[in-house]
């Protein structure tokens, strides 16, 4: 008996299997790639978004003003002194025992804007004998500009005192040294004789801070 023979319809090199298809293939990749941009768009967008909220609220920060430095300390060679009115010595002293003040005007004869700040120091002299005039503290002060021939003042408070007695001092001269120098600058001394400090007692011949004209 035999059985009939059964031909196949082409070949298996000749059938094309549906993933050979290079579009096909390409599809999923080109998915990818749109799926990417759009996250990077999305992305730089937020990035800009916050840049621009970062940039608005600078922008609202108000800018903090340039503070100037203070001028230089005025030096004792650009100071100009002289007595000056409102104090209450009178030339060649006047009645002992009584408190008498003296007003020293500093004029600012350089070229240049300076500052005074505190106490001057204040001695006065008789040839070998002196009297160191101490800080008046209770007066309240700050720094003061000077601009070029501007005037600031410091007042001396002192005892008067009685010529040919003792623990008094007739003095010829005022050493003044401006605050933050270490010069000084003489002062003729017009007031009289000078009750000299006794340890034992409160202040009585002292300087007050610059202030001030």
């Amino acid at each position: 008996m035999s059985w009939p023979i059964r031909t196949r319809t082409g070949s298996r090199a000749g059938r094309v299997r549906p993933g050979a298809d290079p579009a096909a293939r390409a599809r999923p990749a080109r998915v990818r790639t749109a799926v990417r941009a759009r996250t990077a768009a999305r992305a730089g967008v937020r990035a800009l978004g916050t840049l621009a909220v970062a940039a608005v609220a600078a922008s609202l920060v108000p800018a903090s003003p340039a503070i100037a430095a203070p001028p230089p300390p005025c030096l004792t060679s650009d100071l100009a002194l002289s007595w000056a009115p409102g104090g209450t010595a009178v030339s060649g002293g006047t009645e002992p025992g009584s408190s008498r003040t003296a007003v020293v005007s500093l004029r600012n004869a350089g070229t240049a804007t300076c500052m005074l700040d505190g106490f001057p120091k204040v001695t006065l002299a008789q040839g070998a004998t002196t009297e160191n005039l101490v800080d008046q503290r209770s007066v309240s002060h700050s720094a003061v500009d000077l601009e070029p021939g501007a005037s600031a003042r410091f007042t001396l408070t002192f005892r008067q005192g009685q010529s040919g007695e003792d623990g008094v001092v007739e003095p010829v001269t005022a050493i003044v040294t401006p605050p933050n120098n270490t010069a000084s600058k003489n002062m003729r001394w017009r007031w009289g004789p000078v009750a000299e400090q006794e340890s034992a007692d409160p202040p009585r011949n002292f300087v007050g801070p610059v202030v001030p004209s």
